[in-house]
């Protein structure tokens, strides 16, 4: 049966192993420092917790006063972690190298600029591109792939080698519907959860300033104010981190790009050349969302 053109779209395992490796560097960081993140949030809201309570045993000893200092205490330990092992940074470094070498995969395999010309000059930029990726993010901490000849899959010679219109139809399908489609999504999904928790936060506010008048006029002993402020402060942290709402932007305006993109290539029907030259435009609209996350990541 003959190769049709979703047999021929490159999926991960379909890249080279530098792009793996990049990519289970990206997830091991992230991973690293949400959890220990959270962690540290988490302790710090109940020392809060705690810590406005009165429990005072006869013999004066306050136990709430203490679990809220153990509490407290223990929250060092994930802040002192990810300051001396700084995941964040491969979290960020691994995913502007896999994003680069996907690039250049995909270009490569469609004969985007600088890849049109020959097998061989075309193989030898592509390894050297890589070679310069790998040396300009040492602390990545590749694990896989020798940046050697077999980086270049199988299927990535297979749909270089196919006509310009198979070609076409492979890009529009395999890279500008896909990526279209998850910028779709993540936006949306980033907006929902951002508002979730700007509502957590709020509520917090709110009921850490009524606990607090409550207190003030001895309707409760509960000191409230300090727990709310806690989770407030808390919940805006995680956002700072997770940067739920720039990316829900971003992301939105990444997707309407795909789409004018997606419009100027889908009927194309010009030269090599052209292909070339507006394919790798695509690409560049692309790698452009990941160099501005990239940048905000590193300035948050």
């Amino acid at each position: 049966m003959p190769e049709g053109p979703r047999d021929l779209i490159l999926t991960d395992g379909d890249l080279p192993a530098m792009f793996r490796s990049a990519d289970r560097a990206s997830l091991g960081g992230q991973t690293d420092t949400l959890r220990w993140s959270a962690l540290q949030l988490a302790l710090l809201i109940v020392g809060a917790v705690l810590g406005a309570f009165d429990f005072t045993t006869e013999g004066g000893l306050n136990l709430s006063s203490l679990m809220a200092a153990c509490a407290l205490a223990v929250s060092l330990v994930p802040g002192l972690w990810l300051t001396l092992r700084n995941p964040q940074r491969g979290w960020y470094q691994g995913r502007a190298a896999a994003e680069s070498i996907r690039t250049l995969s995909w270009k490569y395999a469609v004969r985007a600029e600088p890849f049109a010309g020959t097998e061989a000059a075309a193989e030898e930029r592509l390894l050297q591109d890589m070679a310069a990726i790998r040396q300009d993010l040492l602390d990545v901490g590749w694990s896989d792939g020798s940046g050697g000849p077999d980086e270049i899959t199988e299927k990535m010679r297979r749909v270089r080698g196919r006509p310009l219109a198979a070609r076409h139809r492979v890009y529009i399908e395999g890279r500008l519907d896909v990526e279209h489609d998850w910028y779709a999504r993540k936006a949306a999904r980033f907006s929902r959860v951002a508002h979730r928790w700007a509502a957590v936060t709020f509520v917090a506010t709110v009921a850490g300033l009524g606990g607090g008048f409550l207190k003030g006029f001895g309707v409760v002993d509960y000191d409230g104010l300090g727990s709310a402020s806690a989770i407030a402060a808390a919940g805006t942290a995680w956002l700072q981190l997770k940067q739920y709402r720039p990316l829900a932007a971003a992301y939105a305006l990444t997707a309407r790009e795909l789409l004018q993109v997606k419009a100027g290539l889908v009927d194309f029907s010009g030269s090599e050349a052209e292909w070339a030259r507006r394919c790798s435009e695509a690409e560049d609209a692309i790698s452009r969302e990941h160099t501005m996350w990239l940048a905000r990541r590193e300035a948050a």
